[in-house]
């Protein structure tokens, strides 16, 4: 559609630049320096002064092209609803579907493109807390069952916060060595596939040094190199969901409230956990309600946690029924996930 509308613009403004009558008159003259009948320069001059012509003419009757994309495309600015607030102008960010999805800034018409390969929520009017950021924060779900992160649609998109592509240490030493233009070609390169939406997004989409992630660091994952971070959904089914591996943790039903304090453990570096328990419900020796601890040394917790191993990818969304067979739990059951 987009190359149809084109040509019907090229068309209505310069038949000359749909038609091949130019292109033949070209070959003509390069016949003619062939055969000696012409001069190269002669030619050459005389062709980049046609196309400077054409090119004059063009840009005075843009409007013309303009007409045509208004009639058979949608601006940004119709499209989507009000979604996050922008750090920077305080407006309100469009959320366009896509695909791919992306938030749109009618103000600036700047265009933050949003991880695939997830869900996409907001986060309850809640600021990224980097420096000279500010952008309402959003809830990115991914996986089977759905691991959530916290996402800043700035940072996302931000060479500062962008997450490693090479899979060796040989390609990062590379990269590491990269001047400053190199790695801004490459951020340029990311830009455009993850506006195309050919890049999945299957773990946290902002990496585990952002303030973000450290906030809610609970402890080291030790089958991958990322880490568990508190569920932002802040319960009531508590849990500790891994940033680089579909692994989920799920807490002792008996929790009321956790929150994460600012105490660091000296070593591992994860933040200490406030831990209430129902009433009735707590599995200290003397009953008491509230408790603290890290949870990678604590015995209480980790004795009465869950491990769950899920997938990566979000469970495919069809056209329901039940399929062949009862529509029971599948051939793994409850707790194939268990360990």
């Amino acid at each position: 559609k987009l190359g149809m509308v084109l040509v019907q613009g090229y068309h209505q403004i310069d038949s000359g630049l749909v038609l091949p009558k130019v292109r033949s008159d070209i070959e003509g003259q390069c016949n003619r320096i062939a055969k000696g009948d012409a001069e190269k320069d002669d030619v050459v001059r005389r062709a980049i002064e046609i196309f400077e012509e054409k090119f004059g003419y063009f840009v005075k009757h843009i409007d013309k092209m303009d007409v045509l994309f208004s009639s058979s495309f949608s601006k940004l600015e119709d499209v989507g609803k009000a979604f996050t607030r922008c750090g920077h102008t305080r407006r309100y960010l469009q959320m366009i579907p896509g695909p791919p999805p992306r938030l749109y800034n009618r103000f600036t018409e700047s265009v933050y493109p949003l991880p695939v390969g997830g869900d996409v929520k907001q986060w309850s009017g809640r600021s990224c807390p980097v420096v000279g950021c500010g952008f309402e924060l959003c809830l990115y779900s991914v996986g089977a069952p759905p691991r959530t992160f916290p996402l800043c649609p700035n940072c996302f998109n931000s060479p500062d916060w962008a997450l490693g592509d090479e899979d060796d240490e040989e390609a990062e030493d590379g990269k590491a060595k990269k001047d400053a233009e190199d790695k801004a070609d490459e951020h340029k390169e990311n830009q455009i596939k993850k506006m195309a939406g050919k890049s999945l997004t299957l773990e946290c989409p902002l990496p585990d040094e952002h303030p973000l992630v450290q906030d809610l660091y609970v402890s080291p994952d030790p089958d991958s190199d990322g880490i568990f971070i508190l569920d932002p959904h802040f319960g009531p089914k508590w849990r500790l969901v891994s940033t680089r591996d579909a692994t989920i943790i799920h807490l002792p039903k008996t929790i009321e409230k956790i929150t994460v304090l600012d105490e660091i453990e000296e070593v591992l570096g994860c933040h200490k956990l406030k831990v209430e328990f129902k009433d009735g419900q707590s599995p200290l020796a003397d009953g008491s309600t509230k408790y603290s601890c890290f949870y990678p040394t604590d015995p209480v917790l980790q004795g009465a946690s869950r491990v769950f191993h899920g997938s990566e990818r979000t469970a495919g969304k069809g056209r329901g029924g039940r399929g062949r067979g009862r529509g029971g739990r599948g051939r793994g059951g409850r707790g194939r996930g268990r360990r």
